[in-house]
């Protein structure tokens, strides 16, 4: 480069040994006012750098990005954020993004309308709808029969449970195992999503179910149902929990029929993170 900002006579000079730019981010949700990052992986045939990119938003009134591919959500909605090769911007990535809305309601924390619960965000105390959602008991019903039509048994091991009752549980994990371990696997009281009442865990409760035929079926057409795999395989740094086969959350056909296609976790599609603020106090 003749000059250090990288331009030359108004040009801006490019990296030859650049070939190709790609990023394992298909779909990324930010907050809006929240920040996320896009890691781009360039092939090369020599020395390479970050500064060898420019970034841009195809639309700043929803989404700006810094040079270092770090999207900040401005207003709900939905674009593009590009990396190109300076200079050569036949060479880019392209990554969808969508800012979503974050909003509280009487304690509650609902993104793009959408009730989230988990180690970040809380219900409180006396939220008590005292049974299973009749929507989502309803798509679990049409599930359940048409799985019993191939032959599986998919049927309510545990539903919906009251801030008490959720004392209890997660209490009685943590004599036994201790808070730091219970924390992997068992929400506290608060926390947990079957408060919500729209979330079922099928079956037992046992990594064993992962193996059977009825969590492979629940795996590929719970989302044509309205359901989707709350804690998948692969993404426990996200969601905070170890992989659970038998734990269906109701967020809606269509919007279960995105997650699951695009194999994210609910965290990764809202833009939230999943993070207790601090040790377990009693």
């Amino acid at each position: 480069r003749s000059k250090a900002d990288g331009s030359d006579g108004g040009h801006e000079a490019t990296n030859p040994n650049i070939l190709e730019l790609k990023t394992d981010q298909k779909f990324l949700a930010v907050l809006e006012g929240g920040t996320a990052s896009i890691t781009v992986n360039m092939a090369t045939t020599g020395q390479a750098s970050a500064g060898d990119l420019v970034w841009s938003s195809s639309n700043t009134d929803v989404a700006a990005v810094d040079n270092e591919g770090v999207v900040t959500g401005v207003a709900k909605g939905s674009c593009e954020i590009t990396a190109a090769v300076k200079g050569n911007e036949d060479i880019s990535v392209s990554v969808p993004v969508t800012v979503r809305q974050l909003e509280q309601r009487d304690g509650c924390t609902y993104v793009d309308g959408i009730l989230i619960v988990n180690k970040t965000y809380s219900l409180p105390s006396d939220f008590d709808p005292g049974k299973l959602d009749d929507t989502a008991e309803k798509a679990f019903e049409q599930l359940q029969a048409d799985a019993a039509k191939e032959g599986l048994d998919i049927y309510i091991g545990s539903d919906f449970r009251s801030y008490s009752y959720q004392v209890d549980v997660y209490e009685s994990y943590c004599e036994t195992y201790g808070w730091e371990m219970a924390d992997t696997f068992s929400a506290r009281p608060g926390f947990s999503e079957h408060q919500t009442g729209l979330t079922i865990d099928c079956n037992t409760i046992d990594d064993a179910f992962g193996q059977t035929k009825e969590a492979q079926w629940l795996a590929e057409h719970c989302a044509d149902y309205g359901f989707i795999i709350r804690f998948p395989d692969g993404k426990e740094d996200i969601t905070g929990y170890q992989y659970e086969p038998w734990h269906i959350r109701y967020v809606g056909v269509d919007i279960a029929r995105e997650i699951m296609s695009k194999g994210l976790c609910l965290e990764e599609y809202l833009g939230v993170d999943s993070v207790y603020a601090g040790a377990w106090e009693h």
